[in-house]
């Protein structure tokens, strides 16, 4: 997932909740030494409005969608805040009442890329990128915003950690209700069926190779970053009480 700022949003119809941004200019050096080329967006492709800082990556509803316009220069987005529910009027609103001071970042999944020297520097030519989505954001471009994370990818690996925790309380429910259906089958001289049996192996053994990165990255000598360092323990001993119970049941 690449991460990149995003400004000059345009509100076109307050009442629809209607907005257009140019989110993207063709065959220019980025701060992040990338060079979008024309072709690289989708023409139509449909995108998502991300609740406030990228919040839908952790579970909020997403608060609008749009639609990718591009031209021979630019890429732009034709945005609809869902105006009918009230966590996207709410978002709009916000949006609308903030001005200029409004900032927002938007993250895309390049598909293909490759790199080369333009103008005189190296850099990345991404030449075709997949589905994606816009938020607003407090900064666009500040220590520790969503552009940072573009830069250093820590930023977005946090979200995903975070989004890796909240999945974790569905990893539990289903290890506890594995435990029990077990044991209910066990009191009848019974065990678990071979398909649920073959779903348990094959949910400890993806945890066990997430623990095997977690492991991997850390060794690898992070930044001293408290924070982050006690979100990554976090995970990982969640990772090994998930792991156990998966023996266990």
């Amino acid at each position: 997932m690449q991460v990149k700022a995003l400004r000059g949003v345009e509100i076109k119809d307050e009442d629809k909740g209607t907005v257009s941004a140019v989110f993207s200019t063709f065959n220019v050096i980025d701060s992040d030494r990338d060079v979008t080329l024309p072709g690289a967006f989708e023409d139509g492709a449909k995108w998502k409005i991300s609740a406030y800082g990228h919040q839908s990556w952790m579970g909020v509803l997403p608060v609008g969608k749009g639609t990718v316009r591009t031209t021979s220069t630019e890429a732009i987005l034709d945005g609809q805040f869902f105006m009918d529910t009230q966590h996207g009027a709410d978002t709009f609103r916000t949006v609308k009442a903030m001005g200029e001071l409004q900032e927002w970042s938007y993250s895309v999944h390049p598909l293909k890329h490759s790199y080369g020297e333009f103008e005189g520097q190296q850099v990345r030519f991404l030449e075709q990128l997949g589905e994606g989505e816009v938020s607003p954001v407090l900064a666009g471009a500040g220590i520790g915003t969503r552009t940072l994370a573009a830069k250093s990818g820590d930023g977005l690996l946090l979200h995903e950690i975070q989004t890796a925790l909240a999945a974790m309380g569905v990893v539990d429910d289903a290890i506890t209700s594995a435990s029990r259906v077990g044991a209910l089958r066990a009191e009848r001289g019974k065990s678990l069926s071979r398909v649920n049996v073959a779903a348990l192996e094959q949910l400890g053994d993806e945890l066990r190779r997430l623990h095997e990165a977690y492991e991997a990255l850390k060794s690898a000598g992070p930044d001293p970053d408290i924070d982050s360092t006690a979100l990554a323990d976090q995970a990982a001993s969640e990772l090994l009480r998930a792991i156990a119970r998966t023996r266990r049941a």
